[in-house]
């Protein structure tokens, strides 16, 4: 999880501060569990590629889950290109990754709530409501860890098959540097 929080910490330093909050309860969409961070993987791809086309990069760190009730789902913190929509592509992206559509499978969310604010500023509120969304989904960090970091929901992720964490390539110095740092 050290690692994680250093790749959060790397967007932030770098000017790309998450916008976008997205869960995928892919357990709704027909994921098995061992195939989850293959369509994670997927996903993130389709996002990607579709940042490029509006000529910028995605940056996104996610947080595979289990919780009872819900099954496994993902956490996604994204940030893209300023007028970059999610809207209308969930649907069509969860499918082509793989799953199948049901109501309650995807949901997403702006960061502090409208991205018109948000585009034309990087004020220091944008900054805090992403790191709580961060620190949200840090809930699956082990108790240890949650009682170092001083997280309220810490030991809440549930048990995963294979992959639980990640971050694109453009925050992974960050990750492979936290390994020196203490958390």
């Amino acid at each position: 999880m050290s690692d994680l929080i250093a790749a959060g910490r790397c967007a932030f330093d770098t000017g790309r501060t998450f916008q976008r909050h997205w869960t995928v309860h892919y357990g709704f969409a027909g994921i098995q569990p061992q195939d989850g961070a293959r369509f994670v993987s997927r996903l993130l791809d389709m996002v990607a590629k579709q940042a490029r086309r509006e000529g910028g990069h995605m940056t996104a760190l996610w947080v595979r889950e289990c919780a009872s009730g819900k099954g496994e789902h993902v956490h996604i913190l994204l940030h893209l290109p300023v007028g970059m929509t999610l809207k209308n592509r969930t649907r069509r992206w969860i499918k082509a990754a793989g799953g199948t559509w049901s109501a309650g499978a995807s949901k997403g969310t702006i960061i502090g709530r409208r991205l018109s604010k948000l585009e034309g500023s990087r004020g220091h509120r944008q900054q805090a409501n992403a790191a709580n969304v961060l620190r949200y989904v840090l809930k699956a960090a082990s108790v240890k860890t949650g009682v170092t970091l001083n997280l309220t929901r810490a030991g809440h992720g549930g048990p995963i098959t294979g992959k639980r964490c990640g971050w694109t390539q453009n925050l992974q110095q960050a990750g492979s540097r936290a390994q020196k740092q203490v958390y």
